[in-house]
């Protein structure tokens, strides 16, 4: 099994630091991770945030590539209904170029509310937007003109110039949760980016296997884990519990119904976590406590989520190479399938 990074740019808003130290200790932590033998580096976006949350993917994933040989690359998740798909084509195929054909793209359907008002996208109609737009982009990489005329977008005559390494174009993931987001993403054929997030992986298996798909021809990926290591459990959760209450209290701003324990309370209690997903904090076995339950899933890769707001380079570092040493060479011969 893989292991991966999933990363974010982003304070702690009751403790803010200069964004320069936290974009540069983000490049620090992929070139780390690729020391330490980490599969991948993936990235979110958020918009309007008050954490400051890192809204452009691709000049930090510019930045990591130009940094790194082999370490998979890409946006975990692409917030696709608010952008123009041929600016995001452009982007795709410029980063997949500076890796050398290391990125990967995986997509959320479902922005935020008030980052749909501001870039004045009707929420409702997201999901139908991002499918169409990886229309458009699917058109960009495959085609040398195309004209497309849909709901969401209009264009003519586009001739796509800058083409990515990866043919016909980087491998697509969709962090899809519900029965009609899996149902659309497995008859697309492509690969799924929540699977530990969703309890209806079903639905998308059957979607691929109606198209004439085998378990061979797609790739399933676990969805971020927030995890935190250190030598004792205290030390650990000393660390990172204000961050990670803060990422719950992030959620439930937006209108998630999230058990949020008071700030020191969070460690108290059992399966704290984001989206059904427990933390694990504490010391290797703590955390391998917590990861072991997905010992025997099919998953691909098992993207873990080190960084968390308010947290030190030093810290976030010191956990990611006690992960290294004393988890990841037994993960990765999980279900190994290359």
């Amino acid at each position: 099994m893989h292991v991966g990074l999933a990363m974010t740019a982003r304070q702690l808003p009751s403790a803010p630091r200069p964004l320069v130290d936290i974009y540069r200790e983000q490049i620090e932590q992929a070139v780390l991770g690729e020391e330490l033998g980490f599969y991948s580096y993936r990235l979110a976006e958020h918009h309007f945030a008050e954490d400051q949350h890192n809204p452009s993917q691709f000049p930090l994933l510019a930045a990591v590539a130009a940094r790194t040989e082999s370490l998979r690359l890409g946006p975990y998740v692409l917030l696709l209904a608010l952008h123009n798909p041929i600016r995001v084509a452009e982007d795709i195929a410029s980063v997949d170029i500076l890796s050398g054909g290391r990125l990967d793209v995986v997509i959320g359907a479902g922005p935020m509310p008030n980052e749909c008002a501001i870039f004045g996208i009707d929420r409702g109609a997201a999901f139908n937007r991002t499918y169409e737009a990886l229309d458009v982009i699917a058109a960009c990489f495959e085609q040398e003109e195309f004209s497309h005329h849909g709901t969401h977008f209009d264009f003519d005559a586009v001739r796509m110039t800058t083409k990515p390494v990866q043919q016909p174009g980087p491998p697509v993931y969709m962090a899809a949760l519900g029965p009609q987001s899996l149902k659309r993403a497995g008859s697309r054929g492509y690969n799924l980016g929540s699977v530990l997030h969703t309890p209806m992986v079903g639905i998308y298996e059957q979607a691929q296997a109606a198209a004439g798909r085998t378990r061979a021809d797609y790739k399933l990926m676990s969805g971020p884990i927030a995890v935190h290591l250190a030598p004792t459990r205290e030390q650990a959760w000393d660390e990172c519990e204000a961050g990670l209450h803060w990422w719950i209290e992030f959620y439930r701003r937006r209108g998630l119904d999230m058990p949020h324990p008071p700030l020191g309370e969070l460690r108290k209690t059992p399966g704290a976590g984001i989206f059904g997903m427990p933390f694990g904090v504490g010391t290797p076995e703590d955390v391998m406590a917590v990861i072991g339950a997905h010992k025997d899933a099919d998953i691909d890769e098992l993207v873990i989520q080190f960084n968390h707001p308010g947290m030190t380079g030093e810290q976030i570092n010191a956990s990611m190479r006690l992960f290294a040493k004393e988890l990841l060479p037994e993960i990765a011969g999980w279900g190994a399938r290359g």
